[in-house]
């Protein structure tokens, strides 16, 4: 009992933290950024589409890469380079169809009001990169049963990214370093974990 009640307060930490980074930043930017004004309506529109054609069906398939993992209990570190590799592709991809065409598809969709640049645009979906690995990263770590480096990575990442946000930087500037970077430190925290399990 004690062991379950230990890993499902992991799970539900790791799950706040998570939520906070990927569905609540907005209010994360709002908090750490005090009045947003139009500005921050086309960075946070920015953010969640550029996001959403990469998080969304990887958190949907979030059982299926547990499980694969789990068959792959041998090498986990060895087993997440296939994944590592799928998401770096598609997200090679989206960087460049951010860059190209995502100003054009923004200002059809919702109006010469929003009009955030291509450069903006390719950075913001290089961060949804980084949270999709360390989503990845994560789903390995749960698999190894290393609860306790799961919540971590995924607290030390949020925490990390509210912390950049406090940088002296233009609001663009900051909303791109804090989810390219914040999630940096939950990867290393996992893969860390991973490797002391492997040894």
């Amino acid at each position: 009992t004690r062991t379950f009640l230990r890993g499902a307060s992991h799970s539900i930490a790791a799950a706040g933290a998570s939520a906070i980074l990927v569905m609540g930043f907005p209010v994360l930017l709002k908090a750490t950024s005090g009045e947003l004004g139009a500005a921050g309506g086309v960075v946070i529109l920015a953010v969640t589409l550029t996001r959403a054609p990469l998080l969304v069906p990887l958190t949907a398939m979030q059982g299926n890469l547990i499980a694969y993992f789990v068959d792959h209990r041998g090498n986990r570190l060895r087993a997440l380079l296939a994944p590592t590799a799928v998401v770096g592709l598609v997200g090679v991809v989206g960087v460049a169809a951010a860059g190209l065409f995502g100003p054009w598809l923004i200002r059809v969709a919702f109006g010469a009001d929003y009009q955030p640049g291509g450069v903006l645009l390719a950075w913001l979906t290089v961060g949804a990169v980084s949270i999709a690995l360390l989503t990845l990263t994560g789903a390995a770590t749960v698999a190894a049963a290393l609860h306790r480096a799961y919540s971590l990575g995924w607290v030390g990442a949020t925490v990390a990214s509210a912390l950049l946000l406090t940088l002296p930087l233009d609001l663009a500037t900051r909303t791109v370093v804090a989810l390219l970077c914040g999630p940096l430190v939950g990867i290393v925290v996992h893969l860390a974990a991973l490797g002391r399990a492997a040894r």
